[in-house]
């Protein structure tokens, strides 16, 4: 008998916790272009750094039904977050750490940019668990190679979906989310007064 209390026990608390699903938010690359009326891209150099601890480190936010989902917010950004600086600036290369001096002068590098992402999820319905609504506040700092801060841009994207969507996609919302924050950020950097190359960063 206190064999089957413990695992009704079990169960119940399993059910409240839930489940923790897997999903994939990188956005679709093709989406990530540059306006036809977009400012000229700004005439400089950048490296990002996103480390490989960044790369593997997961996120779990709400879904539907009690359950939750996890997600790698770096992994899923990094490709799309390239396409976006490529969109703004002349040349994007990537680093390793902040100290690889040599690689950031090889690169003939002007500013460096970290960005930070936290996605956050939730979900309208109570038996499907894909997240109906996705955010993603994305924060970029800007520094020179020097370690002097000159920008900290930061938008949030969003991402919805409706329940027949999650027939083709349970990711969907995310999805969305990480490409309208991508595109919100492409046109904050172009709008931030970042020097171009030749002249002296304030």
């Amino acid at each position: 008998m206190n064999i089957l209390k413990f695992a009704a026990a079990a169960l119940f608390a399993l059910v409240l916790t839930g489940c923790a699903h897997p999903l994939q938010i990188a956005p679709a690359i093709a989406k990530l272009e540059r306006p036809a009326d977009a400012k000229p891209r700004i005439k400089a150099s950048v490296a990002y750094l996103i480390d490989d601890a960044r790369r593997t480190e997961e996120k779990t936010t709400a879904g539907g039904g009690g359950d939750k989902v996890t997600t790698m917010p770096y992994r899923d950004l990094e490709t799309g977050f390239y396409k976006m600086l490529t969109n703004v600036f002349d040349t994007v290369t990537t680093i390793k750490s902040l100290n690889d001096k040599d690689a950031l002068a090889k690169a003939g590098t002007q500013y460096v940019i970290v960005p930070t992402v936290t996605p956050n999820s939730s979900s309208d319905s109570v038996v499907t668990w894909p997240p109906t609504s996705f955010t993603i506040d994305l924060v970029c700092a800007v520094s020179d190679v020097n370690g002097k801060a000159i920008a900290s841009p930061r938008v949030v994207g969003t991402g919805n979906a409706e329940f027949s969507e999650f027939k083709s996609d349970f990711a969907i919302a995310g999805k969305r989310a990480m490409e309208d924050a991508l595109l919100r950020m492409q046109q904050l950097l172009l709008e931030t007064p970042i020097p171009a190359a030749g002249t002296q960063a304030p």
